[in-house]
């Protein structure tokens, strides 16, 4: 690797480089010359300040001339080469970078410079091949941030027809007397409700969403017992539990476990995957909830013995509206549970993820926090 010099140096070493190339050639020259003059009976050191004879007075014209011109054109030769040195070496490298800069304006994010110097533009060079990299990746992701907001606009649009449908069907037929059985009729009012329900679960979702992943959003800190908070998200939706006959296996530390973190937020993380093992496996299943505490690390283990995700949905499965179901349509899940649950780590410096289980149960999904 070439040691890196400064503008100051380069230039000064060019200037001195041609400046002794110069007196070189000019030395040498005098030589030829004064060789030439010479040969001719004339003094070349005495040519320009001691006339000669007459008959010599025509060639010492000449000679001087001849002289001056060789002198000229060695200076301009020295000159056009410090010149041509300093282009190559800092002009070049300013033009370039000036050619890059405006092609990434021009929204060329893959431009890149490739110059070699040994001044300080190879710092400059590595700068903007950086800045370049940084944008273009600044650039993709806005894409595909603005990419998955179309897609959210398209799911949101998608969750929300069918129960709008359903809603303004049975409202015109109950609000037109369609309807006059009482049975039928508060059928249709539970179909209502049900379908409403279903609305504001999924717009508290985009709600929660849309909050976790803003820049202003902070988390709310405290002390608190991971241990107690699993038993109390466990004990709210036992309800659920003993409807679906599932058999629950709890397996929790007889100590407190504790850290730092937003309560509400995990608490949400926790009831989004205890619900999505409830409503998304048939009745009877096997249930699993447990915590461990190892050195650097505390994890809390959520396992079911329901079906195994498909790989088709593996790879994406923590992204907006994507569920494990055939179909969102049909299911009652909105497709952010676990979305919600992936932001909430994220906020945490945590992290989810799904992993195959021991049997009996098949998969089981994994909230892992540091410890320091």
């Amino acid at each position: 690797m070439k040691n890196k010099r400064s503008f100051r140096r380069v230039i000064m070493r060019r200037f001195i480089g041609c400046t002794f190339g110069i007196a070189l050639s000019l030395l040498v020259l005098e030589l030829l010359f004064g060789l030439l003059t010479w040969r001719n009976g004339m003094n070349f050191a005495e040519l320009a300040s001691s006339p000669l004879a007459k008959e010599t007075e025509s060639l010492q014209i000449m000679l001087s001339v001849i002289w001056i011109l060789i002198t000229a054109a060695v200076y301009a030769v020295g000159i056009a080469l410090f010149g041509r040195g300093i282009n190559r070496k800092l002009m070049e490298p300013v033009r370039k970078m000036e050619e890059g800069f405006k092609a990434v304006t021009l929204g060329h994010m893959n431009t890149r410079l490739d110059f070699e110097t040994e001044t300080e533009f190879a710092d400059m060079r590595d700068a903007f091949n950086y800045m370049a990299q940084r944008l273009k990746e600044a650039e993709e992701q806005r894409m595909s941030m603005e990419n998955e907001r179309m897609q959210l606009f398209s799911h949101i649009a998608h969750d929300l027809r069918t129960p709008l449908t359903t809603i303004s069907g049975y409202a015109g037929a109950l609000a037109g007397g369609l309807v006059e059985e009482p049975d039928k009729q508060r059928e249709y009012h539970l179909a209502i409700q049900a379908k409403s329900g279903q609305m504001n679960q999924l717009i508290d979702q985009l709600l929660a969403y849309s909050k976790l992943g803003a820049p202003e959003y902070k988390l709310t800190l405290a002390k608190v017992d991971l241990v107690e908070l699993l038993r109390v998200s466990c004990a709210a939706l036992f309800g659920e539990i003993e409807s679906k006959q599932l058999s629950l296996e709890l397996q929790l530390p007889d100590h407190p476990v504790l850290y730092m973190a937003d309560p509400l937020e995990i608490s949400r993380a926790i009831g989004n995957l205890l619900t999505n093992a409830i409503r998304h496996n048939p009745s009877g299943s096997l249930l699993y909830v447990g915590l461990t505490d190892e050195p650097g690390l505390i994890g809390i283990h959520i396992a079911d013995s329901g079906a195994a995700i498909p790989e088709a949905i593996a790879g994406n499965l923590f992204e907006p509206f994507v569920s494990g179901s055939a179909s969102r349509s049909t299911s009652s899940g909105t497709g952010l549970g676990l979305a919600i649950v992936h932001k909430v780590m994220e906020q945490h410096s945590g992290r989810v993820s799904v992993l195959d289980a021991a049997s009996p149960y098949t998969k089981k999904f994994v909230l892992s926090f540091p410890k320091d």
